[in-house]
């Protein structure tokens, strides 16, 4: 009987039906056409309420349980999901030249517990992890994203996602924002040009959600 793979989605943004949803959507479509157990996490919703990394250590005592986040919040039990994923894929919009808040917090609570403080070229990982992050945010193209210097600064947390198995960014760019450009001051966005790449690119963008959801959980079971 074949392996049930377990896809687990974290949605970053505070929208739930938006850019980064719908991309996240769409890779959980591509999962669970491959017969992936999915399930999609919304960091924002109102009753969720968590923090950072609070350093209290509990992840490198001697003796004490390891590989996981043990503060008592309502986050902990996504992470213990995350962490028995097969799948993980995390997305976020780029707010400040910086992935959300929320998704930054996600972050240091699953990836600080799996550093070994003992030896740092191995971690300490629970179960092996195939996994991706999704950027979307209003920077043009690749050739912006990398002059302003969001390959540093989104990329290195994404690339943390690497210890727990292989890894992988996909960007989709130049989103949509607004309902209505008219209602805001952002005379910089040319909204026809917007609309056309909602239009014609975002869909390609969709498509390549779905297929890195799809190719995660067929790689995973390939590990089996």
């Amino acid at each position: 009987m074949e392996r049930k793979v377990k896809a687990l989605f974290i949605n970053g943004s505070p929208r739930k039906n938006k850019n980064t949803a719908q991309l996240l959507l769409k890779a959980m479509e591509g999962a669970e056409s491959a017969g992936a157990e999915v399930e999609m996490v919304n960091l924002y919703d109102r009753n969720l309420n968590y923090k950072g990394c609070m350093s209290c250590f509990a992840c490198k005592l001697k003796g004490g349980r390891k590989g996981v986040c043990s503060f008592k919040d309502d986050l902990q039990p996504i992470l213990e999901k995350a962490v028995q994923a097969d799948v993980l894929i995390c997305g976020s919009p780029n707010y400040c030249s910086y992935p959300t808040a929320m998704l930054r917090a996600f972050m240091e609570r699953l990836v600080f517990p799996a550093v070994n403080y003992s030896d740092y070229s191995k971690p300490i990982i629970l179960k092996k992890l195939h996994s991706a992050t999704i950027y979307t945010m209003n920077c043009p193209n690749e050739d912006v994203y990398r002059k302003a210097n969001y390959h540093i600064l989104m990329d290195t947390q994404a690339r943390q996602l690497g210890m727990f198995g292989p890894t992988e960014i996909l960007c989709s760019y130049d989103t949509y924002q607004f309902v209505d450009y008219s209602k805001y001051d952002a005379a910089s966005f040319n909204e026809a040009h917007k609309a056309e790449v909602r239009d014609k690119r975002f869909p390609k963008d969709l498509q390549k959600a779905f297929e890195l959801g799809k190719r995660l959980v067929e790689e995973s079971k390939d590990d089996a």
